[in-house]
Protein backbone atom coordinates (compact mmCIF):
# COMPACT_ATOMS: atom_id res chain seq x y z
CA UNK A 1 0.00 0.00 0.00
CA UNK A 2 0.93 3.95 -0.38
CA UNK A 3 0.16 6.71 1.70
CA UNK A 4 -1.44 9.39 0.89
CA UNK A 5 -2.90 12.34 2.30
CA UNK A 6 -6.20 11.39 2.48
CA UNK A 7 -4.73 8.04 4.30
CA UNK A 8 -3.25 4.77 2.91
CA UNK A 9 -4.04 2.69 0.17
CA UNK A 10 -3.54 -1.48 -0.59
CA UNK A 11 -0.86 -1.25 -3.03
CA UNK A 12 1.44 -4.29 -4.79
CA UNK A 13 0.20 -7.58 -3.52
CA UNK A 14 1.61 -11.06 -3.97
CA UNK A 15 5.12 -12.18 -4.07
CA UNK A 16 7.59 -12.01 -6.11
CA UNK A 17 9.98 -14.48 -7.08
CA UNK A 18 12.51 -15.56 -4.08
CA UNK A 19 15.82 -13.54 -4.96
CA UNK A 20 19.25 -13.52 -4.38
CA UNK A 21 20.65 -10.40 -3.79
CA UNK A 22 24.21 -9.64 -5.38
CA UNK A 23 25.98 -6.13 -4.88
CA UNK A 24 28.51 -4.64 -7.74
CA UNK A 25 31.27 -2.60 -6.75
CA UNK A 26 30.73 0.71 -8.93
CA UNK A 27 33.52 0.32 -10.27
CA UNK A 28 32.44 1.82 -13.69
CA UNK A 29 30.65 4.99 -11.48
CA UNK A 30 32.44 7.11 -14.49
CA UNK A 31 31.32 5.00 -17.56
CA UNK A 32 29.48 7.77 -20.07
CA UNK A 33 28.64 7.68 -23.57
CA UNK A 34 28.12 9.81 -26.23
CA UNK A 35 24.81 10.71 -27.70
CA UNK A 36 24.95 9.02 -30.71
CA UNK A 37 23.45 5.76 -30.66
CA UNK A 38 19.66 5.56 -30.05
CA UNK A 39 18.06 3.73 -27.05
CA UNK A 40 16.93 0.52 -28.78
CA UNK A 41 20.94 -0.81 -28.97
CA UNK A 42 24.23 0.02 -30.44
CA UNK A 43 23.89 1.76 -33.82
CA UNK A 44 26.72 2.42 -36.09
CA UNK A 45 28.27 6.02 -34.89
CA UNK A 46 26.49 8.82 -37.09
CA UNK A 47 28.87 11.36 -38.10
CA UNK A 48 29.27 14.44 -37.37
CA UNK A 49 27.74 15.90 -40.09
CA UNK A 50 25.06 13.70 -39.23
CA UNK A 51 24.71 14.45 -35.59
CA UNK A 52 21.80 16.54 -33.93
CA UNK A 53 22.56 20.04 -32.99
CA UNK A 54 21.02 22.65 -30.44
CA UNK A 55 18.75 24.95 -31.77
CA UNK A 56 17.98 28.38 -31.52
CA UNK A 57 16.11 29.67 -28.79
CA UNK A 58 12.30 29.70 -29.19
CA UNK A 59 12.43 27.16 -31.54
CA UNK A 60 10.25 24.60 -31.46
CA UNK A 61 13.03 21.64 -31.78
CA UNK A 62 13.99 20.64 -28.51
CA UNK A 63 17.65 21.29 -27.35
CA UNK A 64 20.00 18.74 -28.12
CA UNK A 65 23.87 19.24 -27.09
CA UNK A 66 26.76 17.27 -27.09
CA UNK A 67 27.11 16.94 -23.20
CA UNK A 68 28.43 13.45 -21.86
CA UNK A 69 25.06 11.50 -21.54
CA UNK A 70 23.90 8.97 -18.81
CA UNK A 71 22.43 5.73 -20.03
CA UNK A 72 19.45 6.01 -17.38
CA UNK A 73 18.04 8.63 -14.97
CA UNK A 74 16.39 6.98 -12.28
CA UNK A 75 13.53 8.91 -10.01
CA UNK A 76 12.65 8.78 -5.86
CA UNK A 77 14.03 7.95 -2.91
CA UNK A 78 12.74 6.77 0.69
CA UNK A 79 14.52 5.95 3.72
CA UNK A 80 12.76 2.80 4.17
CA UNK A 81 11.81 1.49 8.10
CA UNK A 82 10.91 -2.05 7.14
CA UNK A 83 8.75 -4.29 9.34
CA UNK A 84 8.79 -7.86 8.83
CA UNK A 85 5.62 -10.69 9.18
CA UNK A 86 7.39 -12.21 11.98
CA UNK A 87 7.49 -8.38 13.51
CA UNK A 88 11.21 -8.03 13.37
CA UNK A 89 12.39 -4.51 11.84
CA UNK A 90 15.58 -3.21 9.96
CA UNK A 91 15.53 0.46 10.58
CA UNK A 92 17.54 3.16 8.06
CA UNK A 93 17.23 1.34 4.72
CA UNK A 94 17.86 2.78 1.63
CA UNK A 95 14.63 2.36 -0.43
CA UNK A 96 12.26 3.72 -2.85
CA UNK A 97 11.73 2.80 -6.79
CA UNK A 98 15.84 4.83 -7.57
CA UNK A 99 18.02 2.95 -5.30
CA UNK A 100 16.31 -0.28 -6.10
CA UNK A 101 16.26 0.20 -9.89
CA UNK A 102 19.42 1.39 -10.30
CA UNK A 103 20.73 -1.71 -8.66
CA UNK A 104 19.08 -4.48 -11.31
CA UNK A 105 20.31 -1.60 -14.11
CA UNK A 106 23.90 -2.71 -12.99
CA UNK A 107 23.74 -6.35 -12.45
CA UNK A 108 23.79 -6.34 -16.32
CA UNK A 109 26.69 -6.66 -18.20
CA UNK A 110 26.46 -3.72 -20.38
CA UNK A 111 28.05 -1.65 -17.78
CA UNK A 112 25.86 0.64 -18.24
CA UNK A 113 25.55 4.26 -16.21
CA UNK A 114 23.30 5.68 -14.32
CA UNK A 115 22.05 8.53 -12.37
CA UNK A 116 19.49 9.14 -9.71
CA UNK A 117 17.36 12.22 -9.47
CA UNK A 118 15.84 12.97 -6.13
CA UNK A 119 15.15 15.52 -3.15
CA UNK A 120 17.02 14.56 0.00
CA UNK A 121 16.84 16.16 3.38
CA UNK A 122 20.29 17.63 4.88
CA UNK A 123 19.68 14.46 7.23
CA UNK A 124 20.06 12.23 4.41
CA UNK A 125 21.86 9.14 6.37
CA UNK A 126 25.98 8.35 5.14
CA UNK A 127 25.42 4.98 4.27
CA UNK A 128 22.64 5.65 2.61
CA UNK A 129 25.03 7.78 0.07
CA UNK A 130 27.78 5.54 0.54
CA UNK A 131 25.97 2.36 -0.83
CA UNK A 132 24.84 4.63 -4.01
CA UNK A 133 28.42 5.85 -4.53
CA UNK A 134 29.39 1.81 -3.99
CA UNK A 135 27.31 0.95 -6.77
CA UNK A 136 28.22 3.41 -9.15
CA UNK A 137 25.20 5.34 -8.99
CA UNK A 138 26.23 9.09 -10.24
CA UNK A 139 24.46 11.22 -7.80
CA UNK A 140 24.48 14.80 -8.82
CA UNK A 141 20.76 14.46 -9.00
CA UNK A 142 20.48 14.23 -5.86
CA UNK A 143 19.30 18.27 -4.57
CA UNK A 144 18.17 19.71 -1.18
CA UNK A 145 14.21 21.21 -1.22
CA UNK A 146 13.28 24.17 0.74
CA UNK A 147 10.27 23.94 2.87
CA UNK A 148 7.92 26.59 2.05
CA UNK A 149 6.38 26.52 5.47
CA UNK A 150 10.42 27.17 6.87
CA UNK A 151 10.46 29.59 4.64
CA UNK A 152 6.99 31.94 4.56
CA UNK A 153 7.45 31.48 8.63
CA UNK A 154 10.53 33.35 8.30
CA UNK A 155 9.37 36.22 5.84
CA UNK A 156 6.47 37.01 7.88
CA UNK A 157 8.83 36.76 11.17
CA UNK A 158 10.69 39.58 9.33
CA UNK A 159 7.66 41.24 8.20
CA UNK A 160 5.89 41.36 11.61
CA UNK A 161 9.62 42.23 13.41
CA UNK A 162 9.71 45.45 10.93
CA UNK A 163 5.84 46.37 11.68
CA UNK A 164 6.87 46.20 15.55
CA UNK A 165 4.45 43.03 16.22
CA UNK A 166 4.45 39.25 16.54
CA UNK A 167 4.96 37.22 13.70
CA UNK A 168 2.49 34.35 12.99
CA UNK A 169 2.80 30.99 13.00
CA UNK A 170 1.80 28.99 10.14
CA UNK A 171 -1.57 26.66 10.55
CA UNK A 172 0.00 23.68 8.78
CA UNK A 173 -2.97 21.55 10.35
CA UNK A 174 -5.18 24.31 8.58
CA UNK A 175 -3.46 24.21 5.40
CA UNK A 176 -3.56 19.90 5.23
CA UNK A 177 -7.65 20.18 5.84
CA UNK A 178 -7.49 22.70 2.76
CA UNK A 179 -5.73 20.97 0.77
CA UNK A 180 -7.61 17.70 1.27
CA UNK A 181 -8.92 16.06 -2.07
CA UNK A 182 -5.95 18.22 -3.92
CA UNK A 183 -3.76 16.04 -5.82
CA UNK A 184 -0.23 16.72 -4.88
CA UNK A 185 1.20 13.64 -7.15
CA UNK A 186 3.32 15.16 -9.99
CA UNK A 187 5.31 17.75 -7.20
CA UNK A 188 4.01 21.10 -6.09
CA UNK A 189 7.11 22.81 -5.45
CA UNK A 190 8.50 24.69 -7.48
CA UNK A 191 11.97 24.22 -9.42
CA UNK A 192 13.10 27.07 -7.20
CA UNK A 193 12.77 25.07 -4.43
CA UNK A 194 15.62 22.68 -5.30
CA UNK A 195 19.34 23.39 -4.14
CA UNK A 196 22.35 21.18 -5.25
CA UNK A 197 23.91 19.35 -2.37
CA UNK A 198 27.33 19.73 -1.84
CA UNK A 199 27.43 23.02 0.46
CA UNK A 200 28.51 22.26 4.31
CA UNK A 201 25.23 23.60 6.41
CA UNK A 202 25.04 25.16 9.67
CA UNK A 203 22.47 24.00 11.80
CA UNK A 204 19.73 27.28 11.19
CA UNK A 205 20.11 26.41 7.21
CA UNK A 206 19.24 23.14 7.47
CA UNK A 207 16.32 23.75 8.98
CA UNK A 208 14.68 25.36 5.69
CA UNK A 209 15.07 22.04 4.10
CA UNK A 210 12.40 19.43 4.00
CA UNK A 211 13.94 16.00 5.56
CA UNK A 212 14.83 13.38 3.59
CA UNK A 213 11.51 11.64 2.34
CA UNK A 214 10.98 8.17 4.86
CA UNK A 215 8.47 5.15 5.24
CA UNK A 216 7.53 2.22 7.14
CA UNK A 217 7.17 -0.24 4.88
CA UNK A 218 4.97 -3.03 6.21
CA UNK A 219 4.93 -6.99 4.61
CA UNK A 220 1.86 -9.15 5.61
CA UNK A 221 2.05 -12.86 5.57
CA UNK A 222 0.90 -13.06 2.60
CA UNK A 223 3.10 -10.99 0.86
CA UNK A 224 0.85 -7.71 0.44
CA UNK A 225 3.21 -4.43 1.37
CA UNK A 226 1.89 -1.51 2.82
CA UNK A 227 3.74 1.89 3.26
CA UNK A 228 2.74 4.76 5.50
CA UNK A 229 4.72 7.73 5.23
CA UNK A 230 6.65 9.07 8.36
CA UNK A 231 7.56 11.86 6.56
CA UNK A 232 4.59 14.71 6.56
CA UNK A 233 3.12 14.49 3.25
CA UNK A 234 3.19 17.77 1.25
CA UNK A 235 3.28 19.48 -1.97
CA UNK A 236 7.25 19.69 -1.22
CA UNK A 237 7.75 15.86 -0.68
CA UNK A 238 5.80 14.70 -3.78
CA UNK A 239 8.33 17.27 -5.66
CA UNK A 240 10.78 15.54 -4.19
CA UNK A 241 10.30 12.34 -5.16
CA UNK A 242 10.24 12.91 -8.93
CA UNK A 243 12.39 16.55 -9.66
CA UNK A 244 10.77 18.81 -12.08
CA UNK A 245 12.54 17.79 -15.90
CA UNK A 246 13.99 21.71 -15.47
CA UNK A 247 16.03 20.85 -12.13
CA UNK A 248 17.77 17.97 -13.69
CA UNK A 249 21.83 18.24 -14.02
CA UNK A 250 22.36 19.06 -18.00
CA UNK A 251 24.03 15.15 -18.32
CA UNK A 252 20.56 13.85 -17.17
CA UNK A 253 18.38 15.53 -19.45
CA UNK A 254 20.72 14.48 -22.16
CA UNK A 255 20.03 10.54 -21.11
CA UNK A 256 19.29 7.84 -22.94
CA UNK A 257 16.62 6.03 -21.09
CA UNK A 258 14.86 7.34 -17.86
CA UNK A 259 12.29 5.15 -15.15
CA UNK A 260 9.24 6.36 -13.81
CA UNK A 261 7.48 5.05 -10.89
CA UNK A 262 3.94 7.18 -11.31
CA UNK A 263 0.46 6.54 -8.82
CA UNK A 264 -1.79 6.00 -12.42
CA UNK A 265 -4.80 7.80 -10.80
CA UNK A 266 -2.32 11.06 -11.09
CA UNK A 267 0.86 10.49 -13.42
CA UNK A 268 2.90 13.27 -13.80
CA UNK A 269 2.18 13.85 -17.25
CA UNK A 270 4.13 17.64 -17.26
CA UNK A 271 7.06 15.43 -16.13
CA UNK A 272 6.84 12.34 -18.45
CA UNK A 273 6.50 14.57 -21.50
CA UNK A 274 9.53 17.08 -20.82
CA UNK A 275 11.81 13.50 -20.58
CA UNK A 276 9.75 12.17 -24.57
CA UNK A 277 10.17 15.85 -25.39
CA UNK A 278 14.24 16.15 -24.33
CA UNK A 279 16.09 14.53 -27.35
CA UNK A 280 13.98 14.94 -30.09
CA UNK A 281 12.43 11.65 -28.57
CA UNK A 282 15.54 10.07 -29.20
CA UNK A 283 14.87 8.06 -25.91
CA UNK A 284 13.78 5.29 -23.97
CA UNK A 285 10.91 5.63 -21.35
CA UNK A 286 10.42 2.99 -18.60
CA UNK A 287 7.00 3.50 -16.23
CA UNK A 288 5.79 1.68 -13.32
CA UNK A 289 2.82 2.26 -11.33
CA UNK A 290 3.69 2.16 -7.96
CA UNK A 291 0.20 1.47 -6.52
CA UNK A 292 -3.08 0.24 -7.98
CA UNK A 293 -6.10 2.40 -8.55
CA UNK A 294 -8.68 2.79 -6.49
CA UNK A 295 -11.08 4.53 -8.85
CA UNK A 296 -11.32 4.26 -12.54
CA UNK A 297 -9.04 5.61 -14.66
CA UNK A 298 -10.31 7.18 -17.98
CA UNK A 299 -9.72 6.25 -21.11
CA UNK A 300 -8.31 9.75 -22.42
CA UNK A 301 -5.89 9.51 -19.16
CA UNK A 302 -4.44 5.94 -19.39
CA UNK A 303 -3.79 7.02 -23.11
CA UNK A 304 -2.02 9.85 -22.54
CA UNK A 305 0.15 7.69 -19.79
CA UNK A 306 0.71 4.74 -22.12
CA UNK A 307 1.43 6.67 -25.42
CA UNK A 308 3.97 8.96 -23.65
CA UNK A 309 6.26 5.68 -22.60
CA UNK A 310 8.00 2.66 -24.84
CA UNK A 311 7.79 0.23 -21.69
CA UNK A 312 4.76 -0.28 -19.33
CA UNK A 313 5.46 -2.43 -16.20
CA UNK A 314 2.28 -2.99 -14.12
CA UNK A 315 1.73 -5.69 -11.95
CA UNK A 316 -0.91 -8.18 -12.48
CA UNK A 317 -3.18 -6.18 -10.09
CA UNK A 318 -2.21 -2.80 -11.35
CA UNK A 319 -3.12 -3.86 -14.57
CA UNK A 320 -6.65 -5.28 -13.23
CA UNK A 321 -7.13 -2.12 -11.47
CA UNK A 322 -6.61 -0.14 -14.96
CA UNK A 323 -8.00 -2.77 -17.79
CA UNK A 324 -10.39 -4.79 -15.93
CA UNK A 325 -10.01 -8.52 -14.93
CA UNK A 326 -8.89 -11.12 -18.24
CA UNK A 327 -5.85 -13.37 -18.19
CA UNK A 328 -2.16 -12.04 -18.53
CA UNK A 329 -2.21 -11.83 -22.12
CA UNK A 330 -5.32 -10.05 -22.63
CA UNK A 331 -4.25 -7.82 -19.84
CA UNK A 332 -1.03 -6.94 -22.23
CA UNK A 333 -2.79 -6.81 -25.30
CA UNK A 334 -5.26 -4.55 -23.46
CA UNK A 335 -3.46 -1.92 -22.12
CA UNK A 336 -1.01 -1.98 -25.96
CA UNK A 337 -4.15 -0.76 -27.27
CA UNK A 338 -3.67 2.61 -25.34
CA UNK A 339 -0.75 2.95 -26.96
CA UNK A 340 2.19 0.91 -24.84
CA UNK A 341 5.32 -0.33 -27.44
CA UNK A 342 5.81 -2.71 -24.78
CA UNK A 343 4.13 -4.15 -22.02
CA UNK A 344 5.55 -5.84 -19.12
CA UNK A 345 3.10 -7.25 -16.55
CA UNK A 346 5.34 -8.83 -13.74
CA UNK A 347 3.14 -11.90 -12.02
CA UNK A 348 5.34 -11.58 -8.61
CA UNK A 349 6.48 -15.87 -7.75
CA UNK A 350 4.60 -17.14 -11.59
CA UNK A 351 7.32 -14.64 -13.49
CA UNK A 352 6.18 -12.51 -16.32
CA UNK A 353 4.46 -11.64 -19.50
CA UNK A 354 5.71 -9.22 -21.92
CA UNK A 355 4.25 -8.17 -25.24
CA UNK A 356 5.87 -6.30 -28.04
CA UNK A 357 4.32 -4.16 -30.61
CA UNK A 358 7.58 -2.81 -32.14
CA UNK A 359 7.63 -5.36 -34.20
CA UNK A 360 4.83 -7.63 -36.75
CA UNK A 361 3.55 -9.78 -36.08
CA UNK A 362 3.31 -8.76 -31.96
CA UNK A 363 5.14 -11.37 -30.05
CA UNK A 364 4.19 -12.51 -26.30
CA UNK A 365 6.68 -13.86 -24.10
CA UNK A 366 5.81 -15.96 -20.68
CA UNK A 367 9.16 -16.08 -18.55
CA UNK A 368 9.37 -17.93 -15.39
CA UNK A 369 10.43 -16.77 -12.25
CA UNK A 370 13.74 -17.99 -10.73
CA UNK A 371 12.61 -19.38 -7.56
CA UNK A 372 14.66 -20.39 -5.00
CA UNK A 373 12.02 -20.10 -1.77
CA UNK A 374 14.80 -20.80 1.35
CA UNK A 375 16.62 -17.56 0.27
CA UNK A 376 13.92 -15.08 0.19
CA UNK A 377 13.99 -12.35 2.98
CA UNK A 378 12.03 -9.50 1.54
CA UNK A 379 10.77 -8.41 -1.55
CA UNK A 380 10.59 -4.78 -1.40
CA UNK A 381 12.15 -2.86 -4.39
CA UNK A 382 11.83 -6.50 -6.09
CA UNK A 383 9.60 -5.14 -9.36
CA UNK A 384 11.89 -2.24 -9.23
CA UNK A 385 15.13 -4.18 -9.55
CA UNK A 386 12.85 -6.00 -12.53
CA UNK A 387 12.45 -2.81 -14.67
CA UNK A 388 16.22 -1.78 -14.35
CA UNK A 389 17.75 -4.96 -15.62
CA UNK A 390 14.68 -5.01 -18.28
CA UNK A 391 16.26 -1.98 -19.37
CA UNK A 392 19.37 -2.61 -19.31
CA UNK A 393 18.50 -5.28 -21.61
CA UNK A 394 16.91 -3.46 -24.08
CA UNK A 395 19.51 -0.91 -24.04
CA UNK A 396 21.92 -4.09 -25.13
CA UNK A 397 20.40 -4.60 -27.81
CA UNK A 398 18.64 -7.66 -26.74
CA UNK A 399 14.91 -8.63 -27.39
CA UNK A 400 11.77 -8.61 -24.41
CA UNK A 401 11.99 -12.32 -23.78
CA UNK A 402 15.79 -11.85 -22.97
CA UNK A 403 15.51 -8.56 -21.29
CA UNK A 404 12.29 -10.09 -18.90
CA UNK A 405 15.10 -13.10 -18.18
CA UNK A 406 17.50 -10.52 -16.76
CA UNK A 407 14.52 -9.01 -15.12
CA UNK A 408 13.82 -11.85 -13.52
CA UNK A 409 17.25 -12.81 -12.35
CA UNK A 410 17.89 -9.51 -11.04
CA UNK A 411 14.31 -9.14 -8.91
CA UNK A 412 15.77 -12.90 -7.49
CA UNK A 413 18.50 -11.59 -6.20
CA UNK A 414 17.21 -8.55 -4.29
CA UNK A 415 14.81 -10.66 -2.71
CA UNK A 416 17.36 -12.37 -0.99
CA UNK A 417 18.15 -9.55 1.24
CA UNK A 418 16.53 -7.13 3.73
CA UNK A 419 16.61 -3.84 1.87
CA UNK A 420 19.27 -3.33 -0.97
CA UNK A 421 22.36 -5.57 -1.18
CA UNK A 422 25.00 -4.85 0.39
CA UNK A 423 27.26 -6.68 -2.26
CA UNK A 424 27.68 -3.91 -4.87
CA UNK A 425 25.75 -4.36 -8.83
CA UNK A 426 28.79 -3.55 -10.35
CA UNK A 427 30.48 -6.90 -8.99
CA UNK A 428 31.68 -9.61 -10.60
CA UNK A 429 29.81 -12.18 -7.91
CA UNK A 430 26.62 -10.15 -8.67
CA UNK A 431 26.58 -9.86 -12.48
CA UNK A 432 27.73 -13.72 -12.61
CA UNK A 433 24.92 -15.11 -10.37
CA UNK A 434 22.63 -12.62 -12.88
CA UNK A 435 23.65 -13.94 -15.76
CA UNK A 436 23.64 -17.30 -14.75
CA UNK A 437 20.05 -17.18 -13.67
CA UNK A 438 19.16 -15.26 -16.62
CA UNK A 439 20.20 -18.36 -18.69
CA UNK A 440 18.42 -21.13 -16.34
CA UNK A 441 15.36 -18.97 -17.14
CA UNK A 442 15.95 -18.27 -20.80
CA UNK A 443 15.89 -22.44 -21.76
CA UNK A 444 12.47 -22.07 -19.81
CA UNK A 445 10.79 -19.09 -21.83
CA UNK A 446 8.16 -19.95 -24.22
CA UNK A 447 6.62 -17.45 -26.71
CA UNK A 448 3.04 -18.05 -26.28
CA UNK A 449 1.43 -15.89 -29.00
Amino acid sequence: AVATPGGVVPSRRGKLPSRCRGRGTGDVATHVLLPDAKCWGPFPRRSARHRRRPVAAGSSAPLVSDEPRLDLVVFTVIVDDLVFPDGTTSMGVLGGGGPQTAFGFRTHFGNFSVGIAAGVGPDFPEQCADWLDTNGVDTEGLALVLDADTTESEESASTEKEKGGVALVLDTDKQEKEKKGVSWEGGGASASSFRRRGETLDDDDSKRYLPTPRAWQITEHDGARTQVWRTRPSPGLYAMLRPPFSTLPAKYKNAKAFHVGVHPERPDLDLLLALRNSRGGEILISVEPFTSALNPVSNELLTQLCSVCDVFSPNELEAVSLVGSGNPVELCERLAAFGAKIVCLRRGELGAVVLDTRISPNETWSVPAYLRDSETSDVTGCGNAFCGAFLASLLHGEGVAAAACWGSAAASVMAENAGVPTVPAGDAQTRNEVQKRCEALLVKTKRIK
